[in-house]
């Protein structure tokens, strides 16, 4: 199975009005598409079909 680097991501919340750490991790191109910003040294390697179906990033409320 091929392996990504995936990472926290912070990104913003309108209904909050602040920025804060998404649930799910995201590859630098899906940190991008989620206009996040990844959160340096939080990278891990997974296996690539945890990602959702066709998708830059994990499930919501993923645990590595």
């Amino acid at each position: 199975m091929p392996k990504v680097k995936v990472y926290k991501v912070k990104v913003y919340d309108i209904s909050k009005d602040e920025p804060q750490v998404s649930s799910r991790m995201a590859t630098e191109k899906g940190a991008n598409i989620m206009r996040g910003r990844i959160i340096l040294g939080t990278g891990i390697e997974i296996d690539a079909d945890r990602l959702e179906r066709g998708e830059e990033w994990t499930p919501r409320n993923f645990t590595p």
